[in-house]
């Protein structure tokens, strides 16, 4: 049985690479799951490929780096794909390639990498149930192997004694990494709380399946007729292996039918099975430090899926790091090459091989500003961060009445000069923490009487979320919009904005959605269609030490995308208003009544510059949300309160 923690650490202290990548042991194994999930009358068989230092082997035990991926058969990593020795029998058949970078750099560092194919994916058997607890049992099986615990098997033909394969080599002691879903499974693994887990680095990943699918109870908008996002039943689908008959199999039992009625996509209620894939809920149990990535930018997975799962991380004091950069859904292979392969190092020296190099003493968190440039903070948000509360004023030319339910019909300009306005900073801030707001709260009742009986109107649509600087003077009704006067001082946005209003609404069941702006000239960060920040330059570069093409000794240089632009979106967000009071239920509102909203901004951490301004947008509907039913609005001005988290 491989020991379940210890472990030397003679293997890699200070970052040299000690033992030949071009002699490394490269293996497979097939490790059986507690269950039958492919429903084909015996218990699946999982498929992890290996690569390991042939120097180590019997001579000392050594930890594991491992990504679990579903995509190995369907996508590149930077080029590359899973490369077989024989592709006419791969099921019998070591690598000859590992995608990426993991194993040319750790395993001359006494490390060896493990490829995972998740369940139902690829050569493994069972099915894949996105982010379920099959998905996540399947790399959980080869900890399990990794420390005895699990039996695994040299072919998947047969699963007799004299055909089963150990991990004699191995310490037990396991880092799991990987970006979107591949860091999501590290993330699952880590709710379980399983043993000899040290620690996850999720990549761009998601905490909570449900808010990636549904944030704030809205539909995102995507490929099917609907405009529905690719639900789980059909991204199933496409992830599942067809080997042998088993997806058309698997199908008509049900498999497919299970994911479409948990989803529960007509009416986006929070059920079991979504509770099964939100891993931040059981941040408590977990026994793997976190070393989280994110771009602030990631239109894939937003920084829904970082806040509250930071926050938990802090409240139970779960040994814990985090890098925010400015740009989308990209690596930080790419985004920070030099710093990122010596900080990975250092912690998985650290967690998995006990060196004591001081990684636990360092600042927290590392943030990238705009331009470029990383900061470091003991916390995030950033420390000495307070809610500065924004209210907004009206147009000269509009109408002000003693009746909450009056209109400005028949007023054309005066309904033009209520949809635009003032962003007004209040004199009092009150501390994230929850220092006492009672000075904030007067202020905010002052703002109040003097915009009583003010109200707002715009229609329902599906907008842009971004009203460029050009379009910020003209009234649209298809939305409100608020600049502030040019800032006098930078202003560090860090954390999580919230909105509040008081509101009708024509449509029982619609979304309510917010832009916060940034008016200035820049050169902004701008997103492309394939949800990336950085482009490949032609340019080539050393990757880790590699020695030759066969070990991917090159890889490209990225640059960051940027335009240079007289507005910039510093966040976004919106709610479903039918799950405005629960998430659990689906309420519609009442029709022409008043009701109260309050809900998050995306979080972000951005500094708007001296002498820009801010802007709010309040609309119906983003192109980036599905086509539900549209709903003009009127809005209560008087209720409108912006909280942003500012740092100094």
């Amino acid at each position: 049985m491989a020991q379940s923690q210890g472990g030397s650490q003679s293997g890699s202290q200070g970052g040299t690479a000690r033992y030949s990548y071009e002699n490394a042991i490269r293996e497979f194994v097939y490790i059986e799951l507690p269950f039958d999930g492919d429903a084909d009358g015996r218990n699946d068989l999982i498929r992890a490929d290996i690569i390991r230092p042939r120097e180590l082997d019997g001579v000392e035990r050594i930890p594991v780096i491992m990504d679990p991926s579903p995509y190995y058969e369907l996508y590149d990593r930077h080029g590359e794909k899973k490369t077989y020795m024989h592709p006419e029998d791969k099921w019998n058949s070591p690598l000859s390639l590992f995608p990426f970078f993991f194993d040319n750099y750790f395993v001359p560092r006494g490390y060896a990498v493990i490829m995972v194919d998740t369940s139902g994916t690829a050569l493994s058997e069972g099915f894949c149930d996105i982010g379920g607890r099959k998905d996540v049992a399947s790399a959980n099986a080869v900890v399990d192997w990794l420390n005895g615990r699990a039996k695994g098997y040299m072919t998947r033909d047969r699963r007799e004694p004299d055909n089963e394969m150990t991990a004699d080599w191995a310490s037990g002691l396991v880092g799991a990494i990987g970006k979107s879903y591949d860091g999501s499974v590290p993330n699952g693994m880590a709710a379980t709380g399983i043993e000899g887990l040290r620690t996850i680095v999720p990549i761009s990943a998601i905490s909570s399946q449900y808010d990636w699918y549904h944030p704030h109870g809205a539909l995102l908008n995507g490929d099917d007729a609907d405009g529905g996002w690719f639900e789980p039943d059909n991204f199933a689908v496409t992830l599942q292996s067809p080997a042998e008959g088993r997806l058309q199999r698997f199908n008509t039992k049900g498999g497919w039918q299970t994911l479409h009625d948990g989803a529960d996509k007509e009416l986006r209620r929070y059920n079991d099975f979504w509770a099964e894939r939100d891993y931040r809920s059981h941040v408590k149990d977990f026994k793997a430090a976190v070393f989280i990535v994110h771009g602030v930018n990631d239109l894939n997975v937003m920084m829904n899926q970082v806040d509250t799962y930071w926050d938990a991380l802090c409240q139970y004091d779960v040994p814990r790091k985090i890098w925010l950069h400015q740009y989308a859904h990209d690596d930080p292979f790419d985004v920070r090459h030099d710093v990122w392969l010596t900080t990975l190092e250092r912690w998985f020296d650290y967690w998995l091989k006990s060196v004591d190099n001081g990684i636990m003493d360092e600042p927290v968190a590392s943030i990238e500003d705009g331009d470029g440039n990383w900061h470091e903070y003991a916390s995030w948000p950033v420390p000495a961060t307070t809610m500065h509360t924004f209210t907004v004023r009206p147009g000269t030319a509009a109408v002000e009445s003693n009746d909450s339910d009056a209109t400005v019909a028949g007023h054309a300009g005066a309904a033009a000069a209520a949809r635009l306005g003032s962003l007004v900073e209040s004199d009092a801030a009150d501390v994230a923490d929850g220092t006492d707001d009672s000075a904030d709260a007067a202020a905010a009742d002052a703002s109040q009487s003097a915009n009583a009986g003010m109200i707002a109107t715009f229609k329902g649509a599906r907008i842009h979320e971004l009203t460029p600087y050009a379009d910020s003077t003209v009234p649209h009704d298809d939305r409100l919009l608020y600049v502030s006067e040019p800032l006098p001082h930078d202003m560090h946005v860090s954390g999580t904005p919230r909105l509040t209003m008081r509101v009708k609404a024509t449509a029982g069941d619609t979304n309510l959605c917010a832009s916060l702006i940034e008016y200035g000239e820049g050169n902004y960060v701008q997103v492309s269609e394939d949800i990336h920040a950085l482009i490949e330059l032609k340019e080539k570069r050393p990757a880790c030490g590699g020695t030759s093409d066969e070990d991917k000794a090159i890889f490209p240089i990225c640059a960051p995308r940027k335009s240079h632009e007289m507005y910039n979106m510093v966040t976004r967000g919106w709610i479903a208003t039918a799950h405005k009071d629960s998430l659990t239920e689906f309420t519609p509102t009442p029709v022409g009544e008043w009701f109260d909203v309050s809900f998050d901004l995306l979080a972000t951490d951005w500094i708007v510059r001296a002498g820009h301004r801010l802007a709010l947008a309040v609309y119906n509907n983003s192109q980036r949300l599905a086509a539900v039913p549209l709903s003009d609005f009127t809005v209560d001005l008087a209720s409108l309160r912006l909280s942003v988290p500012m740092a100094g």
